[in-house]
Parts: C-alpha cells; sequence; structure tokens
C-alpha cells in the first residue's frame, strides 16, 4: 500500500494499491511529496545604512 495526497483533497493522506497509485499518476491527481530534507535557506541580506552626505 502506497500513502499519497490527490489535488482533489490534499490535506488528507489516501492509501492506494499498485494499480490505483499507476492510474492517479497517469491522471496527473498526485500533490508532489515535499523533499525529504528541505533545501538550506539562503542566508539573510545585511543592510548597511546609508552614508550621510558630508558637506
Amino acid at each position: 500500500m502506497h500513502r499519497v495526497r490527490t489535488t482533489m483533497q490534499p490535506h488528507i493522506d489516501v492509501e492506494v494499491n499498485d494499480a490505483e497509485l499507476l492510474d492517479l499518476e497517469r491522471q496527473g491527481l498526485l500533490v508532489d511529496a515535499p523533499p525529504a530534507s528541505a533545501p538550506a535557506a539562503a542566508p539573510a541580506k545585511t543592510i548597511t545604512p546609508a552614508k550621510a552626505k558630508e558637506s
């Protein structure tokens, strides 16, 4: 059995067998599973204060 999420009810895990899984894949009705490990976040940008105009 496979646990999948469909586009019709993405908040519910559904158990399907191999044949049902194949049918859902062919019809494009499966929600993409999130990656096993999330990619590292980009470092935060540091904001430097604007230089004061010298007279």
